[in-house]
Order: structure tokens, then C-alpha cells, then sequence
């Protein structure tokens, strides 16, 4: 209990170590990487945050989705071994309650939250949204689905939204990403960067680009971890 209470206040002074400054009036505001970015900003996206994290910190963000490329793997791996686990031991999952609240939630919000999500990818570059925050809308939308079939079962393999669908398309956002960053050098600039600048075409389209793969590659991979972990192991 001390140990937890002195890391507690060690925590609380850290964080009033960094935050102080701020209140203080005669500390001006660091204002001059904003300012650089609202003069010079040539991604073609006027939403400063998209401009920063698929523009100017490309490679952190491909790092971001590597990352979570291999933590979706190895959740998808274990998932697979304790469903295998369960399956020897001859046990079963408890069937889930189903009622008629939630095929009504679940049929009522799902097509709004799917249409949202696709709204954070295309517009992420005018907004708050972008590529990660549509895809977790996009699974969350996946998983309202699942919920909502009256068999009382997700459909997790062969259906439009079922796991085998969702593999492909991680697979082919994944090859997307791939195929947006090679596009720089094979139009002879640097890789990741936008292709079509000083071209007729609007320099966010590169940016909207990325944020679709990315979302559909971050949505597929979250949802078909849900989706494995909702079905039963004897189905």
C-alpha cells in the first residue's frame, strides 16, 4: 500500500512538474512549429493534425501500423490456441442471451456507425478523424453486426463482414500501404512523399488515400479479433 501511495505522489509531481509552466502568464506559448506549419504546409490537408501525422511524421505513423500489424497477429494467434485448448478439453462457451433489444440496437445503429467511420477516413484531412479513428469506428460497426444476428451467433467466417473477408481485406490495405509508400520513388521523389504535388490534382487526395487503407487495414484487423473471441468454440 506505501509502495502504490508514494508512486501515486511521485506521479502527481511529475505531472505538475510538466504542467506548470503552463498557467504561468509570463511564459509565452511555443508558437513557431505551428506557425511554420500553417505557413508552409504543402500536404494539401488544412486539418493541421492529418497534415503532421501523414505528412511530416509519415514514418511514425508506418511505424504505428507495424506495430499494430504484429499485435493483431499474435492476439489472433493466441485466440486460435485457446480456442483449440477449449475444444480438447470437450467444454463449450456458454451460449450467449440473446433478445430482441439488442437485434433492434444493433440493426439501428450499426449502418450509421459504419457510414460514420467512413466519414473519419475520407474527411480526417479537414477534421478530427483520419485512418486509426475510422477504422476502430469501422470494427466497432463490424461488431454491432455480429451481435445483431438473430441466431444468436456471430457469423465469423464466411459472410460480407465474416472473418475470412476481413483477412482479405487487411491483406490487400496492407498491400495499399505498401503500393502508397513505393509511389514517391517510382514517381521520382522521396518515399513517402505525396506523389502528386505540382500536379493538377488536389495534394490531400494522396493524404485521403492513406487514411483509407490505413482505416480499413486498422478496422478489418480489430474486427476479426473481436469477432474470433465472440465465437463459440463449438460452431
Amino acid at each position: 500500500m506505501k509502495r502504490e501511495l508514494a508512486a501515486g505522489i511521485i506521479c502527481v509531481i511529475l505531472t505538475a512538474l510538466v504542467l506548470f509552466p503552463i498557467v504561468l502568464p509570463e511564459i509565452p506559448w511555443p508558437v513557431l512549429v505551428r506557425d511554420t506549419l500553417v505557413r508552409d504546409n504543402n500536404t494539401g490537408a488544412p486539418n493541421l493534425v492529418a497534415a503532421v501525422y501523414l505528412g511530416y511524421r509519415a514514418y511514425d505513423t508506418l511505424g504505428e501500423l507495424t506495430v499494430l500489424l504484429a499485435s493483431l497477429s499474435a492476439a489472433v494467434g493466441f485466440i486460435k490456441m485457446g480456442r483449440g485448448a477449449v475444444k480438447k478439453r470437450d467444454t463449450a462457451f456458454p451460449r450467449r442471451v440473446h433478445t430482441g433489444i439488442i437485434d433492434l440496437t444493433a440493426g439501428k445503429l450499426s449502418p450509421m456507425v459504419l457510414l460514420f467511420g467512413c466519414y473519419l477516413m475520407f474527411f480526417g484531412h479537414q477534421s478530427p478523424g483520419g485512418g486509426f479513428q475510422g477504422g476502430v469506428v469501422l470494427a466497432s460497426g463490424i461488431i454491432f453486426i455480429a451481435l445483431g444476428r438473430r441466431d444468436g451467433r456471430p457469423d465469423v467466417r464466411h459472410s460480407l463482414f465474416g472473418s475470412v473477408m476481413l483477412d482479405r481485406v487487411e491483406m490487400v490495405s496492407f498491400l495499399g500501404i505498401l503500393l502508397l509508400c513505393l509511389s514517391g520513388p517510382l514517381a521520382g521523389y522521396a518515399i513517402l512523399e505525396n506523389p502528386i504535388q505540382g500536379s493538377s490534382l488536389d495534394p490531400a487526395v494522396y493524404i485521403i488515400a492513406f487514411n483509407m487503407v490505413i482505416g480499413l487495414k486498422v478496422g478489418s484487423g480489430i474486427a476479426v479479433s473481436c469477432l474470433l473471441m465472440m465465437e463459440r468454440s463449438d460452431g
